[in-house]
């Protein structure tokens, strides 16, 4: 699982995603949803300055960073690739 790029905290794994507008920001959360949904496991997010994304990623049942965390951190790198991010 590939979690470069993520922040330990905390309050868990941390990434900060910065977009180009707010149309993008919104894809990139619609593109993320569902994947989320079926992997039961969501990310806690703040949008800010309506083009930048922090996420936080832990498994609030444990309090702790588990493996479905750093599954879905995964994920996130590679969804936010198709968006010019590195992962």
């Amino acid at each position: 699982m590939d979690v470069r790029n993520w922040i330990v905290t905390d309050e868990g794994l941390f990434r900060s995603l910065s977009f180009s507008d707010f149309t993008a920001l919104t894809r990139f959360l619609a593109e993320l949803a569902p994947i989320a949904d079926e992997l039961n496991h969501h990310p806690d997010l703040r949008i800010r300055k309506a083009v930048v994304l922090d996420i936080w990623l832990i498994t609030h049942d444990s309090g702790t960073i588990t493996g479905k965390d750093k599954e879905l951190a995964s994920v996130i790198n590679s969804v936010s690739a198709s968006y010019g991010f590195s992962s």
